[in-house]
């Protein structure tokens, strides 16, 4: 009887770590996709501000004053 409560009890304790478990690799893998998901941001942001440089350049160049800046910027 004894064999049986010892091999009960350590069925239940492998289910309770399962479930301890479960939320933390569910954390880590939101984890791991924020950090994939702030370097696509970044990678945009700093597309944006380069596209942003070169207009500047091209509009400088050209002499062209955008709409709603004043040429002394």
């Amino acid at each position: 009887m004894a064999a049986l409560q010892v091999a009960a009890l350590q069925v239940q304790r492998r289910s309770d770590m399962q479930v301890i478990r479960a939320p933390r690799e569910t954390q880590i893998g939101h984890g791991r996709t924020l950090e994939e998901h702030s370097k696509v941001l970044g990678a945009l942001v700093s597309g944006q501000v380069a596209m942003m440089e070169h207009l500047k350049a091209i509009t400088d160049r050209l002499g062209i004053t955008p709409p709603g800046h004043s040429s002394e910027e």
